[in-house]
């Protein structure tokens, strides 16, 4: 990416952030190498398609609907984000350790990525809620979106990725007694 020009997301946003400690994980400085632009996930793929930018960042569940439709009409490739590029983005201070190393499915942008999956990094989305709200609401609460997220997920797809085996996993944040409480009833 170095002397290209990229769009880095919003001033603020977790996209900016991710963007910054990916780019200085892999020795890039986003203030020197790179003509770094404040577009995010609304403008980027047009721009990308109309050539005003050569790359950007983008963080959201799989699929998203602006790659979907990008997807439909232009031809892209998706930068891989490997295990080793993580384990670098981790030494780079405690807040950056969160991050985990996976893959992109194969199905997630099907004419992109030709049965491919890619590596890629994934960043925790947690429903938080204030310690001092009553368990039995927290318990309940949890539940309704578990048992919920397929209707939910007709809208938001990632919803249909939660999974019970890594949805207790909250760090840095503890989990709530209330979450933990259903947790434990469905354990297997």
């Amino acid at each position: 990416l170095e002397g290209r020009t990229v769009a880095t997301g919003l001033p603020r946003s977790g996209v900016r952030l991710i963007a910054e400690r990916v780019l200085k994980a892999a020795g890039v400085d986003p203030a020197k190498d790179i003509t770094a632009v404040s577009e995010g996930i609304d403008t980027g793929p047009e721009r990308l398609k109309q050539g005003k930018i050569d790359a950007f960042f983008w963080s959201g569940g799989v699929p998203t609907a602006g790659l979907e439709k990008l997807a439909d009409r232009f031809t892209f490739r998706f930068v891989p984000i490997d295990a080793a590029l993580v384990a670098k983005m981790h030494q780079q201070d405690d807040t950056t350790g969160y991050y985990r190393a996976t893959n992109m499915p194969e199905s997630a942008y099907p004419t992109i990525q030709n049965g491919s999956t890619v590596p890629t990094i994934a960043v925790s989305n947690l429903l938080m809620t204030r310690t001092d709200v009553d368990p039995r609401l927290t318990e309940w609460l949890t539940r309704t979106v578990i048992k919920s997220r397929d209707g939910i997920g007709r809208h938001v797809h990632s919803a249909q990725l939660v999974d019970l085996r890594t949805a207790i996993y909250t760090d840095p944040l503890p989990l709530h007694e209330g979450a933990r409480r259903y947790y434990r009833s469905v354990k297997p």
